[in-house]
């Protein structure tokens, strides 16, 4: 991410370089110049020189027209030069656009004219564009703190009359002007059912960007782009580009406004909670600049929210890998020696995405339990072995361990005794074993279960081992004195750093349990270079740690004063209340005995955890809160036993009040999340679908011909592969993805009034109705939530899997032609097998007899 100013021939921003001092230098010396000659020549010392005291009649002639002269000449100068200064700042702030009315060359008669006015599309585009906002990085998954840049200037006081005129006119000239004019265009599109909106963006006085032209299929979508359009003209030769660490890279250069436009298209579907099409968006961006790391770590952290971890943590791997060139002895241990004599300026503006990313990748690690289920993907029903997403995590098997094979000389033994170098090898190749089979657990024999839950445990013991080298390794090389002058500290403090080795050594312990006795091997430094003492949550050499052993070893790493702070601790204690098992829950593995905190033990630690939660709460602003909010309370796998405790609902109750009592969370809601939404967008697509043949069985017009008829049939038999490939790779973000794009061409061609719904928030009353729509009148009520989610979820699982099968059976009576309401009632009975808000009292079996019964010819 070097930046353009360095590159020659590359294209250079459209709008003028500012030169704000250099004009504020042009109004002082005009300024002196014009105070000169009014004030010194009736200052006593030049009274004194020859031609004053004996004046001739031309020369006073000659100096009161030159004096007069060059005073007015300079006050005007002056004024001039102000006023061009001012123009030049308020450029370089870039915060301030007049945007003037729209004007429209629809035909009068337009239906499209009377829907969107030209006044109400330029009101929504200012919104839009006063929308537009800049992000900074963090290291917690989920959207970071976002600033506008962007304001709009409206011409309020031009149509006064009389005194109130003058006065705004006088205010307005206290403040800095609008640098920036938009005009704007409205057209009908090239083709029809499009829209056009051309811009033309001037930078007062008399400079003007290449017009913009934008055009799509509806207009928030040609306001959207167009706004990202103007910000992005803007942004190269602003301050923001100097102090936004994301654009730095862009100073001086042409951003392509897709560029921008996929990036704020990305942070509005998070906020949605449509996190597929965010994701999408973000490789878009990447597209357009593989160099942004900052980006890349916000696909990475998107990717643990939707429990991608192997993504993730190859994700974080390639920037670390981008941003280490330039540091030689990172670069000689992650890349190799060949990478670490490349200059360090290149790797300016990288520093804070390095920490991250190594902070992040360290954590991503920690959480060996969640790699080693994405490891084997141990799926109860996950439809066929051959689909996307299990093609995908094969790929990723064998790069990471690839990668890996740097930590092969890395001695991870948890006793006293060295672990010889071949030992170590067949350690990482037992470990790593690639190419592997995945498990398939309901075909699974005893034999195979045992030898899964066996090697899942040692990958955890493995990775926990990593993730504590990693971190005391990234301890050692940010300094805490060095540190203290880079900018990356204001996103990790030393302290922050310090709890997370306390967590990594706690999660180091769980996975090294020995599963017969419970009994943990004492805590030894993973880094050899490492000068920090790991500190000791259990001292007594078992599982669980005492509670008022693990607060001293909290309270050890000093008073927290930041969020990262805070939060830390709070992850430290909420990982003291898991089981010792895959994601929190029970050891599998012959003989585990499984402790755990339980009574006044527990109820202490989540005391401590929620706690530490409410300062995080009480030191962050108030506007940051929401940005973490989907983390705290469903994403983080740290926090997965202690949402089901009484004490963390209070604190979400207290801290974002929400409208209805809070719920006790169970471990694996966030699970519950995504199956719903697989569940509701194969709903949606099937009711679009029925809602298209329906439209068109009502049509009183005459029949399409042929042609179009086996256009229909065609796109009828890719909406039902597209379902296919949806059910058996729901656990594929871009199968979802492609499946929402399918769904999008299909509403805009029927006029289909449902949209795409995000990911769902929990709730514990939605779950239990969920669960008698899927169950029916047999479903048993008063359970434990986590009974009910690990049940609903696999009754989830099944129904994708029997659409799987019923789609390969009933393929051949799919395809004909049984005329449009038949093929509407067909769809709408799909769509009613996996609606579970249903009150029919029918069960999801009985829905797909229904569904089987019409499909059958």
């Amino acid at each position: 991410m070097v930046s353009a100013r360095r590159h020659r021939g590359f294209d250079q921003a459209e709008l003028p370089e500012v030169h704000r001092i250099r004009w504020w230098l042009a109004t002082v010396t005009a300024g002196l110049v014009a105070a000169g000659f009014a004030v010194v020549p009736y200052l006593p010392f030049f009274q004194n020189w020859t031609f004053v005291r004996d004046p001739k009649v031309a020369s006073v002639v000659t100096w009161t027209v030159l004096q007069t002269s060059v005073v007015l000449v300079s006050v005007v100068l002056t004024l001039y030069f102000t006023g061009r200064a001012r123009l030049e700042a308020a450029a370089y702030r870039a915060n301030q656009i007049d945007i003037r009315l729209f004007v429209d060359e629809r035909a009068p008669d337009s239906h499209d004219r009377e829907i969107d006015s030209a006044v109400e599309l330029t009101a929504t585009f200012k919104r839009f564009l006063s929308d537009s906002r800049l992000y900074t990085p963090t290291p917690v998954p989920g959207v970071g703190s976002s600033y506008d840049f962007i304001q709009i200037v409206e011409h309020a006081g031009d149509s006064a009359d009389g005194w109130w005129k003058a006065a705004t006119k006088l205010i307005r000239l206290a403040q800095p002007p609008a640098a920036f004019t938009v005009t704007g265009t409205v057209r009908p599109g090239n083709t029809p059912g499009r829209h056009q909106l051309i811009l033309e963006l001037v930078r007062v006085p008399r400079f003007a960007a290449s017009p913009l032209v934008i055009e799509d299929e509806n207009w928030p979508r040609v306001l959207h782009r167009a706004a990202n359009a103007v910000a992005a003209l803007v942004i190269p030769r602003s301050a923001y580009v100097r102090t936004n660490i994301h654009w730095a890279a862009w100073r001086d250069a042409k951003i392509p406004y897709e560029l921008f436009d996929a990036y704020q298209r990305a942070n509005h579907f998070i906020t949605c909670r449509r996190y597929d099409e965010a994701l999408a968006e973000y490789y878009r961006a990447v597209s357009l600049d593989p160099s942004n790391v900052y980006i890349r770590l916000e696909i990475a952290a998107l990717q643990e929210q939707l429990d991608l971890h192997l993504d993730a943590l190859a994700t974080y791997d390639d920037v670390i890998t981008v941003c280490s060139r330039g540091h030689p002895a990172l670069a000689r241990w992650w890349i190799g020696p060949d990478f670490a004599r490349q200059p360090r300026r290149h790797g300016r503006g990288r520093d804070v995405a390095l920490l991250i990313a190594r902070y992040r990748h360290a954590l991503v690690l920690g959480h060996g339990d969640s790699v080693a289920g994405s490891w084997w993907v141990r799926r109860t029903t996950a439809g066929t072995p051959g689909d996307a997403r299990a093609q995908r995590r094969a790929e990723l098997r064998e790069a990471i361990e690839l990668r890996f094979r740097r930590y092969v000389d890395l001695d991870v033994r948890t006793g006293a005794d060295a672990v010889p170098r071949a030992e170590r090898l067949e350690l990482h190749r037992r470990v790593l074993r690639v190419p592997v089979e995945e498990l398939l657990v309901h075909e699974a024999t005893p034999e195979q279960l045992a030898e899964y839950n066996q090697r899942a445990a040692e990958m955890r013991s493995y990775f926990c081992a990593l993730s504590q080298y990693e971190i005391e390794r990234l301890l050692e090389d940010y300094g805490r004195w060095r540190r203290l002058w880079r900018r990356s500290r204001r996103q990790l403090t030393n302290r922050a750093l310090d709890l997370s080795l306390v967590w990594a050594v706690l999660r180091r312990a769980m996975a090294d349990i020995e599963p017969g006795t419970g009994a943990v091997p004492e805590p030894r430094p993973a880094y050899p270079g490492s000068r920090v003492r790991p500190a000791d949550a259990c001292p007594d050499r078992c599982w669980p740690p005492d509670p008022r052993a693990l607060d001293a070893t909290v309270e050890a790493a000093g008073p927290r004063r930041s969020w990262e702070e805070c939060y830390n601790a709070a992850s430290v204690y909420a990982v003291a209340m898991l089981e010792v098992g895959p994601r929190g829950e029970r050891d599998l593995r012959d003989h585990a005995r499984n402790p755990r905190l339980e009574g006044e033990a527990r109820d202490e630690v989540a005391r401590r955890a929620v706690r530490e939660l409410y300062h995080a709460a009480t030191i962050s602003h108030s506007g940051r809160l929401p940005e973490r909010r989907s983390w705290v309370m469903g994403e983080d796998p740290d926090l997965a036993a202690l949402r089901g405790h009484e004490l963390f609902r209070v604190f979400e109750m207290v801290t974002f009040s929400p409208d209805r009592a809070a719920p006790l969370r169970p471990q694996r809601a966030h699970v519950w999340e995504q199956v719903s939404y697989v569940r509701q967008l194969v709903g949606d697509i099937a009711g679009c679908r029925a809602h298209l043949w329906r439209t068109r069985a009502l049509d009183p017009g005459p029949l399409p011909d042929g042609r179009t008829l086996d256009r229909w049939r065609s796109a009828d038999r890719d909406a039902w592969r597209k379902l296919t490939q949806l059910a058996a790779g729901k656990q594929d973000w871009y199968t979802r993805y492609q499946a929402i794009c399918a769904f999008r061409e299909w509403s805009a061609e029927s006029g289909y009034p449902g949209s795409v719904s995000g990911f769902p928030l929990y709730c514990e009353e939605r779950l239990h109705a969920q669960l008698r729509g899927a169950a029916g009148p047999r479903a048993k009520t008063g359970l434990d939530a986590n009974i009910v989610v690990r049940e609903y979820v696999r009754l989830c699982d099944q129904r994708l899997d029997h659409l799987v099968a019923d789609i390969a059976e009933l393929e051949p009576t799919l395809a004909t032609d049984d005329g449009f309401a038949a093929r509407a009632e067909l769809w709408a009975a799909l769509c009613a097998w996996f609606d579970d808000d249903i009150a029919d009292g029918s069960s999801a079996g009985e829905r797909r007899e229904r569904f089987r019964k019409l499909a059958r010819p």
